[in-house]
């Protein structure tokens, strides 16, 4: 019969075995897009996202004025051209996440006249 300290230690390595398989959420981290500015007008996002390492299972929290900005995630060529494409998915509570839970470029604009023109637009490589 296994001593009580055998019983232990075997289970001890089980749950590092499974732990080690578990996808590492633990690591994952929340970004408050434009820190204490949030969502808005005048935020230089490119400087923002810049030396940032975003990775699956990160989160992006746009924090804004309910009714004064919306957050649109959209394709290379809306965002190019700071257009909301019909059926894009567009977030409107002032405080919304995103879970970033695949590799890419995630690309959002605001979708109100005039605002990704003037620069609220972010670009975010995934890894």
């Amino acid at each position: 019969m296994a001593s009580r300290a055998t019983l232990l230690i075997a289970a001890a390595v089980a749950v590092v075995a499974v732990a080690a398989l578990l996808p590492a959420t633990a690591s994952a981290k929340s970004y408050r897009v434009g820190d204490d500015f949030g969502w808005d007008n005048g935020v230089d996002y490119d400087a923002w996202a810049s030396g940032k390492k975003f990775k699956v299972g990160d989160t992006l929290e746009f924090l804004y004025s309910e009714g004064s900005h919306n957050v649109v995630v959209v394709d290379a060529q809306s965002y190019a051209a700071c257009t909301v494409p019909s059926g894009a998915p567009t977030l409107t509570s002032g405080d919304d996440r995103v879970a970033l839970n695949q590799a890419g470029t995630w690309l959002f604009i605001c979708g109100f006249e005039g605002h990704c023109v003037s620069g609220m637009k972010l670009a975010v490589n995934v890894h």
